[in-house]
This record gives structure tokens, C-alpha cells and sequence, in this order.
């Protein structure tokens, strides 16, 4: 009799005990008890934000091939002009000799002309003056355009980096971010303006030509501009692995100047991707990258999330499974390989 009320009270402690344990560790510490989520297929429209400078469509610092001194400028700076038209005359002395020069070959290439026609000159003699008058006429157009500057496409002068009356010499422009060639003058066409962004390398199989993208510049807060991807360029650069993309924006009353701020926005065609809710993330302290707990077997598996497409809800992870049980509640006393409790 008293061995059974001692096997008794033995298996009574027992089983208090095992019951005690239950929310225990083999170290004493006690086992979190969490509320799972499973991970499920939604559908995103992903939105890619960038930031960018705004440029002109063309741009060209127009000169001469050899010095001289601004004769006269014909159109103040912000002066839009007509491809062809006539911007600055430089000193033409040497033009004026080149067209002197040519004036005497004219006379006598005429004459020989007349003289080959009746076969009254040797072909050698008629083919020397030729090349003469050839060559006269060539040089007296590169005279011409050392002498005049015209447009070479519609756009605005932007700024003189030469005044009327001054000697042109070679002025290099020093400015960041536009032509460095040696020029007078400053020519850009403004219409359309182009919009330059970087876009990094796990973006760039999401954006295409002809993409359409909304600007907002710091220079129009609340207007919202529309634009698309005009050019992607095919080399990345090898220190920050981004491309430079193009956005054209139509600018006709060209209020949008070259080198504004622009912030950007491009809608990406929708994916389907495994989700979870946003309240199962939790940031790392002090940085910007976020992971969650999965549970495996009762046992806490931390994930680095990538892939952050979310809306107000959820999140697209890369790297989970549909199905996929979700830590969504008591993941801040979590770490990784503890053994938990699923309520």
C-alpha cells in the first residue's frame, strides 16, 4: 500500500513537472509563444522613386576655328532662333582676302573654261586651274564660317562667353555638368527637356523605352510633370553599378530650365510575388535593411528581406515560399535557431 501511494505521489510530481516544462528551455529559460501568418501570392503595381537633373534636349558651345574679335551679336542671351540663322560676325579680314583670292581664279578659270570648250588648251593646263579654283572656293568657305556663326539647330542662346567688341580666343567653359568645348556662345534646344537619372542594376529589367514616368521639380511644388524614358544607356558604371536613364518631358513654354532638381516616379507593369504583412517586418538598428522570423519544425528561421514591393498592407518578399508560416506576433523576443511556441 505504501508503495503505491510513493509511485503515486511520484507520478504526480511527474507530470507536474513535465506540465512546468512545457514552457521551459533545457536552460531554464522560458519558450516564447508567437502567432503565425502564412505567406500568400498577392499582386503589386511596383513604383520605382529617383531623384534627377534636368537637361537640355541639344546643347553646343558654337565658335570659329581660329581667333578673331565679336564684330557684332545679332540676338540678346534667351533669344530663341531658327536653325541657319545668323548669330555673331567676327572680324573678316581674312574672309575678305579669301573672297579677293577667289574673285582672281574665278576670272581666269573662267577664261580657261571657254578656251577647253573651243579645245584651245592643253587638258593639263585646263585641269591645273580647276584644282586652283577648287581649292579658292574651299578655303573661301572656311573663311566664311570663321567669319559668321550661325545655328546650327533651333533652340535659345543661353549665355555669351564672348561680348561684342571682345577677342575670341579658345574660351574653354569650366562649368560642371555642360559642354566643355571652347565657344562664344551657348546654344540649347529647351524643347523637349531631358530629365537624367541613375537607375541601379536590379531596377533596370523592370524599365523599358518609352516608359512613362511623373516629374516633380523643387522649382513647382504640387505640379506634376509627365514624361517617358527616352534613353537607357547599355554600359553601368563600374563604381556604382547604376545606368543612366532619360526621361523627355515636353517643356514648350520651357519654364523647366536646365540643371533643376526633379523627383521621380515610375510605375512598373504589375508582378505577382509572395507577401506577408507589413507587421511582420522588423527594422535592424541603426540601418536601413529589415528581416522577419520564419518558424521551421518550432524552431525561429531569421530572414534578411529583400525585394521590398509593399502597398498599405503587405510586402513582397523574395526568397519565401507561398505557405510559409510567418512570425506576426511576439517576433521582438525572437533570435535565430530559439525554439518557440505557436499559439
Amino acid at each position: 500500500m505504501k508503495r503505491i501511494l510513493a509511485l503515486t505521489a511520484a507520478l504526480i510530481l511527474m507530470t507536474a513537472c513535465n506540465k512546468n516544462n512545457d514552457n521551459k528551455i533545457s536552460e531554464g529559460k522560458t519558450i516564447p509563444s508567437v502567432k503565425v501568418t502564412e505567406a500568400t501570392i498577392k499582386e503589386y503595381k511596383p513604383v520605382i522613386e529617383l531623384s534627377g537633373t534636368a537637361f537640355a534636349d541639344k546643347e553646343a558651345n558654337l565658335g570659329a576655328a581660329l581667333p578673331g574679335r565679336v564684330e557684332k551679336i545679332y540676338y540678346p542671351e534667351g533669344s530663341f532662333v531658327e536653325k541657319g540663322d545668323l548669330l555673331v560676325s567676327l572680324s573678316g579680314e581674312l574672309y575678305a582676302q579669301a573672297l579677293a583670292e577667289l574673285n582672281t581664279v574665278t576670272k581666269d578659270y573662267e577664261r580657261v573654261s571657254r578656251l577647253n570648250e573651243k579645245g584651245s588648251i592643253a587638258q593639263q593646263d585646263y585641269d591645273h586651274i580647276k584644282a586652283v579654283y577648287e581649292s579658292a572656293l574651299s578655303h573661301a568657305a572656311l573663311m566664311k564660317k570663321n567669319a559668321e556663326i550661325t545655328a546650327p539647330f533651333s533652340g535659345t542662346i543661353v549665355e555669351y562667353l564672348v561680348n561684342e567688341g571682345e577677342n575670341y580666343f579658345f574660351n574653354i567653359n569650366l562649368e560642371p555638368g555642360y559642354s566643355r568645348t571652347s565657344g562664344i556662345l551657348r546654344l540649347m534646344k529647351l524643347d523637349p527637356i531631358q530629365v537624367e537619372t541613375e537607375v541601379n542594376e536590379k531596377d533596370l529589367s523592370r524599365i523599358v523605352k518609352d516608359q512613362s514616368a511623373e516629374i516633380m521639380f523643387d522649382a513647382f511644388p504640387g505640379k506634376v510633370f509627365k514624361g517617358k524614358i527616352s534613353e537607357i544607356e547599355q554600359v553601368l558604371s563600374t563604381l556604382t553599378h547604376t545606368s543612366k536613364v532619360k526621361i523627355e518631358v515636353s517643356n514648350k513654354d520651357r519654364r523647366i530650365k536646365p540643371g533643376m532638381f526633379g523627383h521621380i516616379r515610375l510605375e512598373c507593369p504589375t508582378i505577382s510575388t509572395v507577401s506577408v504583412p507589413l507587421s511582420c517586418l522588423q527594422s535592424q538598428n541603426g540601418t536601413s535593411e529589415y528581416y522577419l522570423f520564419t518558424i521551421e519544425n518550432n524552431i525561429a528561421v531569421r530572414h534578411k528581406v529583400t525585394g521590398l514591393w509593399h502597398d498599405q498592407e503587405w510586402v513582397g518578399i523574395e526568397g519565401l515560399t507561398k505557405g510559409s508560416k510567418v512570425v506576426c506576433a511576439g517576433k521582438e523576443k525572437l533570435s535565430d535557431g530559439m525554439s518557440v511556441i505557436i499559439k
